[in-house]
C-alpha cells in the first residue's frame, strides 16, 4: 500500500513538468527558486557547527519553528485540488487507519517534505561537534519532520474539506497573498534583528518560547541538551512526542471522517460566467458595494489614469531635490509615502464619480456603512501590498534598514488616515466630477469652493494626523535614536487604523442621513 502510494506521489512529481512550453519554464523556473533556498538554508545552518551553542540554538529553533509553521498555514492560504484526498480512496475498501498510515509515509517524497528533510540533516550536522549531539539531532529531527509531514497533511485534507466551492478557494487565495505580500515587511524586520549574537535578548527569548511549543520542541532537544540543560531536553522530548501522537489521532480521525463524507463535484460548470468581481465576492451588500467599486476601477480611465500619475509624482519631485544637492539616501524613503497618501486621497470624491448610478445606493436601502466599507476594497488591495513590498524595495534601495518600522508606520497612517478622512468627507461634501464617459483630464465649471476645500482639508487633515509619526521617523534618522522608529511604527499604524474606523463609521451615519443631498451633488456638473 505504502510503495503505490509513493509511486503514486512520483508520478505525480513527472507530471509537473506536463503542459505547455511557458508553463514547464515558469515550474522550473519555480524549482531553481527553491532549490537556491533550500541550499542556502542548508549552509547557514550547516555552518553553526561549532559555534556558540546560544547562538546555534537561536537559529536551529526559530527556523525549524518557521518550517513547522508553513506546513500550517501554506495549505490553508494557498488551497488547491489535494491528489492524494482520502475521499478518493473511499470506493478501495482500505481500512482508515492503513490509509492514514500510508498516506502519511508517502508523503515523505512530497517536495515541501524533502525541503523539510535537508533542513533536518543541516541541524544534523550543526549539532554533531557537542557531546550526544547527533543521536539527539537524530531524534529532534525524525520527530520535526514527522510533525511536519503530519501538519501538511491535516491542513491541506481541512482545506479539501472546507473550502469546497470555487468562491471560497478564490476568496482564500486572496487571503492567502495578502498574508503572503504583508509577511514581506515582518521578515525584513526580522532580518533587521541581529539574531546571530547570542546576546541578543529578543531571539534567545523567542528561540526558549518555542522551545516549549509544538512548533519548535523537536528542534530543541539538541539544543537544550548543548547548552548543558538535561531536564529541559527531556521537557522538549516529550512535548515533540506528544505533539506528534495528537497529531496522528488527528490525522487518523481526519481520515476515517473524510471516507465516510462525499467528495462534491466541481461546481466549475454550474458558476455563472462572465460577472468578474461579482462572481468572486460574497453576496452582501458590502462585497457588492466592492465589487461595482473594483470593476470602476479597472475599467473606467476616471478611476486608473491617476493610478498611473501616483507613481510619477514621486518622480517630479526628485527632480528640484537632486538640482539642489538634497541626499539620495534621504529621498529614497519618501516617494512610498507620497504614494500612499494620493492613493488614499484619491476616494475623497468617490461618490461623485458614480454619478447618477449612486442612485441604487439609496433607493435600494443598502447602509451607508455597507457602502463605506464596500469602496475601501481597490484603495485597501492595491495600498497593502504597495506597503508590504514597497517597504522592503525602499530599506533595500535607501541602504538604511533600520527605518523600516518608522517607513510601515508613516505609510500606513497616511494611507489609512487619507482613507478614513476621504470616507467621511465625501459624504458630507460631495462635489461636482468628472462624467462617466468623459476624459479624466476634464473637469466640470464649478461656483463655489466646495471642491477646494475637500482636498484640502483631506490632505491636512491627513498630515496632522500622520504629523507624530513622521517626526518621529525623522528624529530616529537624523539623530540616530533607534526608539523612536518603533514610536513612529506604533502612533502611525494605530492611529491610522483608528482614523480608518471612525472616518468608516461616521461616514456611513452620514451617507444615510443625507442620501439626497448625496444624489443631487453627484449629477451635477
Amino acid at each position: 500500500m505504502v510503495a503505490q502510494l509513493v509511486g503514486l506521489r512520483l508520478s505525480l512529481l513527472r507530471n509537473i513538468f506536463t503542459g505547455s512550453r511557458s508553463r514547464r519554464v515558469v515550474v522550473g523556473l519555480g524549482l531553481l527558486a527553491g532549490l537556491v533556498a533550500v541550499i542556502a538554508v542548508f549552509l547557514r545552518i550547516a555552518r553553526l557547527a561549532g559555534t556558540d551553542a546560544v547562538l546555534a540554538r537561536n537559529e536551529t529553533v526559530i527556523g525549524g519553528s518557521a518550517v513547522v509553521l508553513a506546513f500550517v498555514l501554506v495549505p490553508l492560504l494557498l488551497q488547491r485540488d489535494d491528489p492524494m484526498d482520502p475521499r478518493r480512496f473511499a470506493f478501495f475498501g482500505i481500512p482508515a487507519p492503513r490509509l492514514a498510515l500510508a498516506e502519511a509515509v508517502s508523503a515523505v517524497v512530497a517536495l515541501p517534505v524533502i525541503a523539510a528533510i535537508v533542513f533536518a540533516v543541516a541541524t544534523v550536522l550543526a549539532w554533531s561537534p557537542t557531546p550526544l549531539g547527533v543521536p539527539l539531532a537524530l531524534v529532534g529531527a525524525v520527530l520535526g519532520v514527522a510533525t511536519c509531514v503530519l501538519c501538511g497533511r491535516i491542513f491541506s485534507s481541512l482545506s479539501a474539506l472546507l473550502l469546497v466551492t470555487r468562491r471560497s478557494r478564490e476568496v482564500a487565495g486572496v487571503v492567502g497573498v495578502f498574508v503572503l505580500v504583508l509577511l514581506a515587511p515582518g521578515v525584513a524586520l526580522a532580518l533587521t534583528v541581529n539574531w546571530g549574537l547570542a546576546v541578543s535578548s529578543l531571539s534567545l527569548s523567542v528561540a526558549l518560547m518555542l522551545s516549549f511549543t509544538p512548533l519548535g520542541a523537536a528542534w530543541a532537544i539538541p539544543a537544550a541538551a548543548a547548552n548543558g540543560d538535561s531536564g529541559g531536553a527531556l521537557l522538549c522530548f516529550l512535548i515533540a512526542i506528544v505533539s506528534v501522537a495528537v497529531l496522528w489521532f488527528a490525522w487518523r480521525t481526519l481520515v476515517a471522517l473524510m471516507l465516510t463524507s462525499a467528495r462534491p463535484e466541481s461546481d466549475e460548470q454550474v458558476q455563472p460566467r462572465g460577472l468578474g468581481w461579482f462572481g468572486s465576492l460574497p453576496s452582501t451588500p458590502a462585497a457588492a458595494v466592492a465589487a461595482r467599486s473594483l470593476t470602476y476601477w479597472s475599467r473606467d480611465p476616471r478611476y486608473y489614469v491617476p493610478l498611473v500619475i501616483i507613481p510619477i509624482v514621486p518622480i517630479l519631485l526628485a527632480v528640484p531635490l537632486v538640482v539642489v544637492g538634497f541626499p539620495l539616501e534621504y529621498y529614497a524613503l519618501v516617494p512610498l509615502p507620497i504614494m500612499c497618501l494620493f492613493l488614499g486621497f484619491a476616494i475623497h470624491d468617490d461618490v461623485a464619480l458614480d454619478n447618477t448610478a449612486v442612485w441604487l445606493h439609496i433607493v435600494s436601502g443598502r447602509r451607508g456603512l455597507a457602502d463605506r466599507l464596500g469602496r475601501l476594497a481597490p484603495v485597501l488591495l492595491i495600498g497593502l501590498p504597495l506597503i508590504g513590498i514597497g517597504s522592503v524595495i525602499t530599506v533595500f534601495v535607501s541602504g538604511n534598514a533600520a527605518a523600516l518600522p518608522a517607513l510601515l508606520g508613516v505609510s500606513s497612517c497616511l494611507l489609512f488616515a487619507s482613507v478614513g478622512f476621504g470616507n467621511l468627507i465625501s459624504a458630507r461634501f460631495p462635489y461636482a466630477a468628472t462624467r462617466p464617459g468623459e476624459s479624466p483630464f476634464t473637469q466640470p465649471q464649478l461656483t463655489g469652493s466646495t471642491s477646494v476645500f475637500v482636498q484640502v482639508a483631506t490632505v491636512a487633515g491627513t498630515l496632522a494626523v500622520a504629523s507624530p509619526a513622521i517626526v518621529f521617523g525623522v528624529q530616529a534618522i537624523l539623530f540616530g535614536q533607534p526608539d523612536l522608529y518603533w514610536a513612529s511604527l506604533w502612533w502611525g499604524v494605530l492611529t491610522g487604523v483608528g482614523v480608518l474606523a471612525l472616518g468608516t463609521i461616521v461616514g456611513g451615519a452620514v451617507f444615510n442621513r443625507r442620501g439626497p443631498e448625496i444624489l443631487a451633488a453627484s449629477v451635477r456638473g
